[in-house]
């Protein structure tokens, strides 16, 4: 039953600027999940907010091939394809999610996933992704506040809530950041133009205030260079 699930997202999140999707599924009662407040905010959604019989959170990276990544390399602006990749990627998660629930539903089960909602006094979303990607096990936290999977951080993560009974991956224990693993790095508090980044933690609303000025200039509340031009954005991928 899992391979069938994995087998429609391969399917459906097709597209030049992506690589080959990895999948996880976090077991709703795992520590990670019900604590998750305590590591994001206090109206952060639960799985069962989103689904009432949630028993599972089927999550998803999407890695961004290195050609499209690597033109947001240069400058402290946003380069037009990656803009692009958010924008398009975005709309490609919607679809793959479409699709999950769909095949759940076809099996027998029921699915939903997060429509949306933002905290603006936290600068949060209601939904992290990368938490509940994190309690499935693609991956660990690095510096740069991204999740860092087997495949490296540069991409986007995609999530589906069900009551489908499948098995469970547990939480990633290797540490995938060098600093954290190793105490050396950095390179991405370097990339940071307006220091966001630092050792002691992350300026969430310094990042954010970058990310809306971006939106007014370029259509998107994008920057992304953190992600790139560092050790931890690509593990073996082209």
């Amino acid at each position: 039953m899992r391979k069938s699930l994995e087998a429609v997202i391969l399917k459906n999140a097709k597209a030049d600027w992506l690589n080959s999707p990895i999948v996880c599924v976090a077991d709703v009662n795992s520590p990670l999940i019900r604590n998750i407040r305590t590591h994001t905010f206090e109206n952060h959604l639960m799985p069962e907010d989103i689904l009432p019989t949630a028993r599972v959170v089927i999550s998803y990276f999407l890695p961004f091939r290195k050609e499209y990544a690597l033109t947001n390399s240069e400058g402290i602006d946003p380069s037009e394809i990656w803009v692009r990749l958010y924008v398009d990627t975005n709309k490609i998660i919607e679809e793959v999610n479409l699709a999950l629930v769909s095949k759940i539903n076809e099996l027998g089960y029921s699915a939903d996933f997060f429509k949306g909602g933002f905290d603006e006094n936290k600068i949060m979303s209601r939904w992290s992704q990368k938490h509940i990607a994190e309690a499935a096990g693609l991956g660990k936290f690095g510096v740069n506040n991204l999740l860092i999977t087997k495949v490296g951080s540069c991409g986007r993560f995609g999530s589906v809530v069900s009551d489908i009974p499948v098995e469970c991956d547990l939480p990633m224990t290797d540490e995938l950041c060098l600093y954290k693993s190793k105490g050396k790095c950095g390179v991405c508090i370097k990339r940071c133009s307006v220091k966001a980044l630092s050792l002691e933690g992350y300026n969430r609303k310094v990042c954010y205030e970058r990310c809306l000025s971006n939106e007014i200039k370029y259509g998107a509340d994008v920057c992304g260079k953190c992600a790139v031009n560092i050790p931890c954005a690509f593990f073996g991928v082209k």
